[in-house]
């Protein structure tokens, strides 16, 4: 039985922290749990099936609307086979540690930064494998508003103060010759919500925080050519699930297109901002659908590089090609509260580096 949260019994976890959870029941997209043997109320989103009573190892994230946020805490074992630690009560958090706390409190981040870190470290998005990754975000919508320089024109630090001073929202796409890099960094309101490198040294595209770090690593040589331009905050949103929302449930079903229907109405129902991937079977292509607070606000069709706001589009992706793929990415409603500081500082990333 779980403890309604008020200010007298705060639980008084860090973010990264280890805990264990009971598995009390099942709602869209995770479980409802209970935290620790003092029962906190919680969430746990998770595309696993968990059995009801199950008691497993999370990471603590934030606390919202009186409920914990937490993240899976996955064994030591490879990503394609990955599994939950089931845990029992004696053996809970003294045995465990917090080893994920470390990199966190080294660098001094406010409890609302560490929040974001620890739950994009966790997050596995889908991965979409292409010619060119940074193809995987928006084109600019109208071409004539795209700022072009290089850095030898300016610096880091005058772009990261312009972006973050200026609390842009948008895209910065980037490529260095010198370290045969392209890169594309998703921003809102400054902050980086999504990040992109690839590079001819590297066999496979680094994860998140990784590619920041090598992004602003490029972004300090004379030679790399900058692109940005800014964007309706709706589809940044939009667009950061792909990068840090949590899977939706699949429904097994022979329908997409009916599925993508239901789909676009639960989102509705629910208010949730979400990235719908569309995956062509019959052209091996790629379509990207934004929903903002429940509302369709556009897709992207990536082999092509075309936005469209025509609902009618994607209808007609499934006209031709009706054993087309669906997954949904949802951008949980906490990471935007006031109990995490959504994205990476582009300043603090670069002290990291530096």
């Amino acid at each position: 039985m779980t403890k309604p949260l008020n200010p007298w019994n705060m639980p008084d976890f860090k973010a990264g922290q280890n805990v264990v959870c009971r598995i009390e029941r099942q709602e869209p997209d995770g479980y409802a749990v209970s935290v620790s043997k003092e029962n906190y109320p919680g969430f746990l989103p998770t595309e696993e099936t968990l059995k009801i009573g199950d008691e497993v190892l999370a990471q603590f994230v934030c606390i919202t609307n009186n409920r914990i946020l937490l993240t899976p805490r996955f064994s030591n074992i490879s990503t394609e086979n990955r599994s939950f630690q089931y845990v029992h009560w004696e053996d809970e958090l003294d045995q465990l540690g917090s080893d994920s706390t470390t990199e966190v409190e080294q660098i001094s981040l406010s409890e609302e930064e560490a929040a974001f870190r620890v739950w994009a470290k966790q997050v596995n998005p889908q991965r979409v494998t292409l010619r060119r990754a940074t193809d995987l975000i928006l084109p600019p919508l109208n071409p004539a508003d795209v700022d072009t320089f290089t850095i030898a024109e300016h610096d880091l630090e005058w772009l990261i103060t312009d972006l973050e001073g200026g609390m842009r929202s948008g895209v910065l796409k980037a490529s260095s010759e010198c370290a045969l890099s392209r890169f594309a960094m998703l921003l809102y309101r400054g902050r980086c919500v999504g990040c992109i490198y690839s590079s001819k040294t590297m066999p496979e595209c680094p994860a998140q925080e990784e590619a920041l770090q090598f992004a602003l690593a490029n972004l300090e040589q004379a030679d790399t050519k900058v692109m940005l331009y800014d964007l309706p905050e709706s589809l940044v949103l939009a667009s950061s699930a792909l990068f840090v929302g949590s899977p939706a449930k699949q429904e097994e079903t022979s329908q997409p297109r009916a599925y993508y229907d239901y789909t676009l109405e639960w989102l509705d129902n629910k208010k949730y901002t979400a990235c719908i991937t569309i995956g062509l079977t019959n052209r091996l292509g790629h379509c990207f659908v934004y929903v903002y607070r429940g509302l369709y606000v556009g897709s992207f069709y990536v082999e092509d590089q075309t936005f469209n706001q025509d609902k009618s589009f994607v209808n007609s992706i499934f006209e031709e090609d009706p054993k087309a793929t669906i997954n949904v990415q949802i951008l949980r409603p906490e990471l935007t509260s006031t109990a995490v500081r959504f994205g990476y500082g582009l300043s603090i990333a670069s002290k990291k580096h530096a």
